[in-house]
């Protein structure tokens, strides 16, 4: 309700040396206030807050008088009476100076720099010139302990035990003066025997007075405290009689609420006690108490000092006597506390609290809470003694404190003394966001919440801002109407209207313009008495007029100018208190006690402000209330008792809160069809009612929310009045209630309700500490407003389910299934009743959990809101919630089974503390498989990162048990024990019987563990081993263990395990690999790689010939198109165009020097090339040095390690954007791995990779489409796909061509209409890594692609035109590879011949005989002969043979270099010397390579 905001103001209180500061006392119409010290007296206007007046007394006063300790205002503001420590009253009259107009007067500078140009900076309201005067001094028997004002006399408790009534002339009234010795006591006014109080030096010390509870509060010296009340006010001495507030026996002081008849009295424990009155005994009743939450301070910040209540009876503010003041609501809900704020670090608020207050005082409509602070270190000897201060604290507070009709408002808003607070509230609005497949259900298929687009799904997301609208009220109306009483704000938050001490302006949000009275007079002339809101587009009050001395209606419309002639007017018969509105009708509460109901219509076809208004009825209810200001609120509503869906909505039933007690009046129904004037007898719905929200309409969708009666009953928390609904044609169990009132516990203090979104709106205090020094005024915290909200859908839910209630739990959770935080709500449901069960030290006999866990099930959202209260919750608590939710194991299926990959993945974090490392392993793994066929990436990453930090260790080793909750019969505190026989025995005495040996049962057995050792598969895995290291060779690399979480002494075991775990995880990448590839997902197979790190030219390579072959070349293009959504080409000009160009091209001569420039120019090296034709390039290069990574980023694509890419430079002649680009020319790392595709020993290129290019570009093939021909195709790229498409496929590109899969390769260069990629491939086939199979595939292919280009896309007929030059190449080369075939047969079945000649020469080395019919075979087979028959014959020639030996290796050596030039002549009699191969080359270079090794042998016989 109210709430603290900005700095604390402290007053500069004039003061003539050290001296305390006694009291703030405020008069009763709250203009002026009066400051009290010592010796001294001031008189200041609230608003401007300025003194006016100072007295201060002599010291010859102060020695006979004694100082000043309490002052009292006359209710009339005419006087004020002091008094003293001396045992005297002191009466000053309050006059005011005729002569004078103002108090202060303003004069501006003469120099027109100075002068003040805003009217903000004029003070307008006039201060009066006061004139203080000390009128008598009057001695009291007994020292004086407090003062009270009653009517036009004086009551002044003493210490004698007297309660002595003065008049303001001075004079005693001792006719009604009170002796507490004759007064009787009891506990309540029912009871006959009263005994008077006894005790010796028993008096009161506190005493406050109620004219609407109808007596006094004291408290007495002993702690005790009672309510003084008599039949009449005059409190005749003989028939005033005590109540006895019961169990109370340390009170300190007293407060009365007027409003709601509440008596509250402080304690020394640091608590209060509230009572209210009992009206069928008359005795005090405990209504509630008032005590801080560990939470909100774990100590005691000491006895209670001073209670103050707010002007309205809505708050009230406790002060302490070692520091600090709280706020608390009407009934007992905490608004602020001091003792939580900041003050600094050095600060220490348990031994000085900064806020030492002694008194407080609240200003007018409780904008201001004045305190007394005193200082600890206080030295009134002391020259330099600190003194004490006035602060002033600014607060705002909520509308529905004194005007509750706008409780029907969605929107936050707050008012104070000259500005307002508004918070537009929470919109549930759409949002688009993609949203993962596996938690979509179909609950949410009916197109009401979820309403899908492909991958992106669009949600209602509440959407509400934090940030407060500040609207200021102009000076030109507070400055003379101050402070402001009445706020309204329409339904829409777009119009506010504020009403002050005379007059209203109200103000638009669109346009940002206020609307004053033109004529002041007019604005001067009525005071909004009874309340302000909207209705429609006019403004309704409740005022009073001035001049015409009556109570009126008025109705001002908004688009017209404020003015008397455009209002509607209506005379009431008394003073309007309160009023509401419920659609078209409006209800009045007056002062009379009676309630008016009246109908507005407002005319189109007539001016402005054209309402008429009809009065419907009246209806007297003074016999409900003991005083018409005890009427809290007046409701119209549509809601009854007797409730069903379709019932009519047309009898209208009146709310009525009278001091808390929440009443409801209904009309009586004749039948269906007749409305009955008669309204049946009040039924009481609730007490300690402090709010009250009725929704302003029904709807369908919603009837449990919108139909519901909400009440904020403060400490008790809140409170629902919700329908329940028979089943549609259920006539049965009719004695069933229609309605039931559900509690609940909040944690924020409500101020707006949204029926329909089940969110409740509050404020929240905050602090902020800009300095720590003491003796800056800003040493105390800057005090901010924070918006708060809470859900309380669960609420509801579970205390339907607690009283069997389900079928209605189950229709209200239906029908907010649409909200975006209802799963948050049901886990809020799940999470708080297994807190509160599993927690209990008592058993639960009917345990809720099963109930709420049924319940959930009936949602879609059943699994995910298990694992995430699971996850939120501790460990120990899990047996018990999965007790009742199912075995973790079971859910984990489900979630598989229903394809919720991502809460499966929660699941797993649960096994893996419930289970044995194996289990989390295994279904590690199937999660793995299904987030891979779901190509969810992210979570495949995750998973394999969750598989590879598995300890192998733990695999094994049973998972260690968790401690229980002590209610599952386990103390945690207690050390295991075994019970072995003498435990026994000790307890069970002589029934215990020795059952054979005796042994000791608390060892454990000692088993030899035997260690199995692994057989290690690192040499098998050594290849898929991932190296961490950029700057060295994989080969040279060690991979990084991970660090275990057991320690072990295995190590060997260690590594195979490993070693064994990788290749695990390695085998399923590889196998769904495979999959993708063979299912032409080329798109998924690069984010597959991307993602997991998977080396993908590395397997590419070993699935050349398996999966990475292409049967059909057609059908793989189709889907490239699909998957990067890459369009087909189109054609600028006819086919016969292309045709003529190419055999123009074409059938130029070779020897033509302009067809030999254009091949010079067009020469291309299929490495280091970056051309910059239009056709385009791969972009891609290959660098056998590269670092060990085989993946680099694609912008956002397919993201890996940016760190290791290597970014070249950009030609400005490219056709795409440079973004793409760059992303497109990014170098992709090579693997240097054993199994490295660009090794150079199996390489093509090898080291002769120089003149292996110029051999290629000069060759005389005319086959090479000409740079005109190409220029013009590049016309035809410009229907491309996006950019990202284009890097994927070139990324691709360059990835299948390093890896040899060309059939691959030439699909993409020809989807890319790149030329050169398609001649560079064909010039690679011919390297001898490529088998004849798959050169034949990929000119069959080219063939088919031709082929289909000219039937059925002949978008692609230019390129294919262009290219389709190569089929002649790779026919040359296949029968180049076809040959060399012939010759590797025939070469085979020598190399068979001459081993068998080497077995017969081992078998019988003497014969020299065989020689001549040895084979001819290659010089690799001559050097392992010769070796291998040196060793053989090594031994021989040290025992007794040595001379033969030499001569028959001479003979042969002979043999074999003739074989050898005969087999030199069959290879140049099949290949011609211009078509030599590159298996050739690579022949010779090994042959050089044996030449060198024959060398040395020759040496080594020679020593030999």
């Amino acid at each position: 309700m109210y709430f603290p905001i900005g700095w604390p103001r402290i007053l500069n209180v004039p003061r003539c040396g050290p001296c305390r500061i006694r009291q703030v006392v405020c008069n009763r119409d709250k203009i002026l206030f009066a400051i009290l010290t010592d010796d001294s007296l001031s008189v200041w206007f609230c608003k401007p807050c300025v003194p006016i007046v100072y007295h201060r007394r002599e010291q010859n006063s102060i020695k006979q008088y004694g100082t000043n300790i309490l002052v009292e205002w006359r209710p009339d503001s005419s006087m004020l009476v002091v008094a003293t420590s001396d045992r005297h009253l002191l009466f000053y009259k309050l006059g005011v100076v005729a002569e004078q107009k103002g108090l202060y007067e303003q004069i501006d500078s003469p120099h027109p720099n100075l002068k003040r140009d805003s009217a903000e900076l004029f003070i307008k309201e006039v201060v009066p010139p006061l004139l203080l005067s000390l009128d008598k001094e009057v001695l009291v028997d007994g020292r004086i302990t407090s003062l009270v004002c009653i009517r036009d006399e004086l009551m002044l408790a003493t210490s004698l035990g007297h309660v002595l009534r003065y008049k303001w002339d001075g004079n005693q009234n001792r006719d009604y003066c009170l002796d507490l010795k004759r007064v009787p006591f009891c506990i309540d006014q029912q009871v006959s025997k009263a005994v008077p109080i006894l005790e010796v030096n028993v008096h009161v010390i506190d005493i406050e007075y109620s004219p609407l509870v109808g007596g006094f509060a004291v408290v007495l010296s002993d702690g005790r405290a009672a309510f003084l009340t008599a039949p009449s006010l005059k409190f005749d001495p003989n028939q005033v009689q005590g109540i006895w507030a019961q169990s109370l026996e340390d009170a300190t002081c007293a407060s009365v609420n007027h409003k709601y008849r509440l008596i509250v009295f402080g304690r020394r424990n640091s608590q209060a006690v509230v009572y209210c009155i009992d009206e069928s005994t008359g005795g005090l009743e405990v209504s509630h108490h008032i005590m801080l939450s560990n939470k909100d301070y774990p100590g005691l910040p000491g006895p209670v000092k001073c209670i103050r209540w707010t002007p309205d009876g809505c708050a009230m503010a406790v002060a302490w006597e070692q520091g600090g003041i709280s706020l608390w609501s009407t009934f007992g809900a905490l608004l602020m506390c001091t003792l939580g704020w900041d003050y600094g670090l050095n600060v220490d608020i348990s031994c000085s609290n900064p806020l030492l207050v002694t008194s407080m005082e609240w200003s007018a409509e409780g904008y201001q809470l004045w305190l007394v602070k005193q200082q600890l270190n206080h030295d009134p000897g002391g020259q330099d003694a600190e003194t004490d201060s006035v602060i002033q604290l600014d607060f705002v507070k909520s509308a529905l404190t004194v005007n509750p009709c706008m409780s029907h408002q969605g929107h936050l808003y707050l008012q104070g003394g000259d500005r307002t607070y508004i918070n537009l509230g929470e919109n549930l609005m759409k949002v688009y966001h993609q949203h993962p497949k596996d938690q979509r259900s179909p609950l949410y298929s009916s197109g009401e919440v979820f309403l899908d687009t492909e991958n992106v799904t669009v949600t209602s997301t509440l959407m509400g801002s934090k940030q407060w609208i500040v609207v200021p009220i102009p000076s030109a109306y507070s400055s003379t109407n101050w402070p402001i009483r009445y706020t309204a704000l329409d339904s829409e938050g777009q119009n506010l209207a504020v009403a002050g001490r005379t007059g209203l302006a109200h103000y638009s949000l669109i346009s940002r313009k206020w609307k004053l009275f033109g004529n002041e007079t007019q604005e001067k002339d009525f005071v909004v008495t009874g309340g302000l809101m909207w209705w429609r587009e006019h403004l309704v009050m409740g005022c009073y007029s001035i001049i015409e001395n009556r109570d009126e209606i008025r109705i001002y419309p908004r688009e017209a100018r404020l003015d008397n002639a455009f209002a509607k007017i209506t005379k009431v018969s008394a003073q309007v208190l309160l009023l509401n509105m419920f659609r078209d009708k409006l209800i009045i509460f007056c002062a009379n006690g009676q309630l008016t109901i009246y109908s507005l219509l407002a005319r189109d076809n007539q001016p402005l402000g054209a309402v008429e208004v009809t009065r419907l009825q009246a209806l007297d209810i003074s016999a409900l209330c003991v005083h018409p200001a005890c009427v809290v609120s007046v409701t119209l509503t549509a809601l009854r008792t007797e409730i069903g869906r379709h019932a009519s909505k047309e009898f209208e039933s009146i709310m009525l809160n009278i001091s808390g007690r929440l009443l409801m009046v209904q009309r009586e129904m004749k039948n269906v069809n007749e409305i009955n004037d008669v309204f049946q007898p009040p039924t009481v719905l609730a007490s300690c009612v402090e709010n009250v929200w009725v929704p302003r309409k029904s709807r369908r969708e919603k009837p449990h929310l919108t139909e519901a009666l909400w009440l904020f009953c403060g400490s008790h928390g809140m409170r629902v009045w919700l329908p329940l609904f028979p089943k549609d044609g259920d006539k049965s169990h009719t004695f069933m209630s229609k309605r039931i009132m559900l509690p609940f516990q909040l944690r924020i203090y409500p101020l707006a309700i949204l029926f329909e979104d089940a969110i409740l709106l509050g404020v929240e205090n905050d602090t902020m500490l800009f300095t720590s020094d003491s003796n800056s005024p800003f040493s105390l915290p800057f005090c901010l407003l924070e918006k708060t909200s809470q859900v309380y859908l669960h609420q509801i839910l579970r205390q339907l389910i607690r009283r069997n209630l389900g079928f209605h739990a189950w229709e209200i959770a239906r029908s907010c299934t649409n909200l975006p935080y209802f799963s948050h709500s049901l886990e809020l449901l799940l999470h708080e009743v297994l807190e509160e069960e599993a927690t209990s030290k008592e058993p639960i006999p009917d345990a809720l959990l099963p109930s709420v866990i049924e319940f959930i099930q009936e949602f879609p959202i059943y699994l995910q809101t298990v694992v995430q209260c699971a996850r939120k919750t501790e460990i120990a608590l899990w047996p018990y919630l999965f007790s009742a939710a199912g075995k973790p194991k079971d859910l984990f299926q489900d979630c598989l089974m229903k394809k919720h990959l991502d809460t499966a993945a929660s699941y797993l974090i649960i096994l893996q503390n419930l289970e044995h490392s194996s289990v989390s392993r295994q279904y590690a793994t199937l999660l793995l498989n299904a987030a891979l066929d779901s190509c969810r990436w992210e979570l495949s990453k995750d998973l394999v990162r969750f598989l590879r930090a598995i300890d192998p260790n733990d695999v094994e080793s049973p998972r260690a048990s968790f401690i229980l909750p002590a209610k599952y019969g386990v103390n945690t505190q207690t050390p295991p024990i075994s019970p072995n026989e003498e435990d026994l025995s000790l307890v069970l005495g002589t029934m215990q019987v020795s059952r054979g040996r005796s042994f000791s049962t608390t060892s454990t057995p000692k088993i030899k563990q035997v260690e199995s050792g692994t057989p290690s598969v690192g040499g098998l895995h050594h290849e898929l081993l991932r190296s961490n290291s950029s700057g060295t060779e994989s080969s040279k690399s060690v991979p990084t263990r991970r660090k275990k979480s057991v320690p072990t002494g295995r190590g060997d075991d260690r590594e195979s395990s490993e070693s064994a775990e990788d290749f695990f995880i390695d085998v399923i990448l590889q196998r769904h690999a495979r999959r993708l590839l063979s299912a032409r997902q080329l798109a998924d197979l690069g984010h597959f790689a991307a993602h997991l790190d998977f080396h993908l030219v590395t397997w590419l390579a070993k699935e050349r010939d398996r999966v990475a072959r292409v049967e059909d070349f057609v059908a793989a293009l189709k889907q490239l198109h699909n998957d990067f959504s890459w369009p087909y080409p189109a054609l600028t000009q006819p086919v016969s165009y292309y045709l003529q160009r190419s055999m123009s091209n074409s059938g130029s001569t070779p020897a033509s020097p302009a067809v030999d420039n254009s091949r010079k120019s067009f020469s291309i090296d299929p490495v280091t090339s970056q051309s910059g034709s239009g056709v385009g390039d791969s972009g891609y290069m290959s660098y056998t040095g590269a670092q060990n990574e085989a993946l680099c980023a694609l912008g956002a694509v397919i993201p890996t390690r940016a760190a290791h890419c290597y970014i070249p430079s950009v030609s400005a002649s490219n056709d795409y954007p440079s973004s793409a680009v760059v992303e497109a020319q990014l170098l992709p790392h090579l693997l240097q791995e054993e199994a490295s595709i660009r090794s150079e020993e199996g390489s093509y290129w090898g080291d002769d990779r120089e003149s292996s290019v110029q051999d290629v570009s000069n060759t005389t093939w005319p086959d090479v489409p000409s740079a005109n021909l190409l220029e013009q195709l590049s016309q035809e790229l410009t229907n491309k796909g996006s950019a990202k498409s284009e890097v994927q496929l070139r990324y691709l590109l360059q990835l299948f061509t390093e890896a040899g899969c060309i059939e691959w390769a030439l699909v993409i260069s020809v989807l890319l209409r790149d030329a050169l990629a398609v001649v560079r491939i064909t010039n690679s086939t011919r390297s001898t890594e490529h088998s004849y199979e798959a050169v034949l595939r990929v000119k069959n292919g080219l063939v088919s692609l031709c082929q289909w280009s000219s039937s059925e896309c002949l978008g692609y007929r230019p390129f294919l035109l262009a290219v389709q030059n190569q089929v002649p190449v790779l026919s040359k080369i296949l029968s180049s590879k076809q040959q060399y075939l012939q010759q590797q047969k025939i070469l085979q079945q020598q190399q068979q011949q001459q081993q068998h000649l080497q077995q017969q020469l081992q078998q019988n080395p003497s014969s020299p005989q065989l020689l001549p019919a040895v084979a001819p075979h290659s010089r690799r087979a001559s050097s392992n002969v010769d070796v291998s028959s040196h060793h053989s014959s090594g031994q021989q020639a040290r025992t007794s043979h040595s001379s033969s030996s030499g001569g028959f290796h001479d003979t042969l050596r002979n043999e074999l270099h003739r074989s050898e030039r005969t087999r030199e002549r069959n290879l140049h009699s099949v290949f011609d010397a211009r078509e030599v191969t590159d298996a050739e080359n690579e022949i010779q270079e090994t042959d050089s390579i044996e030449d060198g090794k024959e060398e040395s042998e020759r040496s080594v016989c020679t020593v030999s």
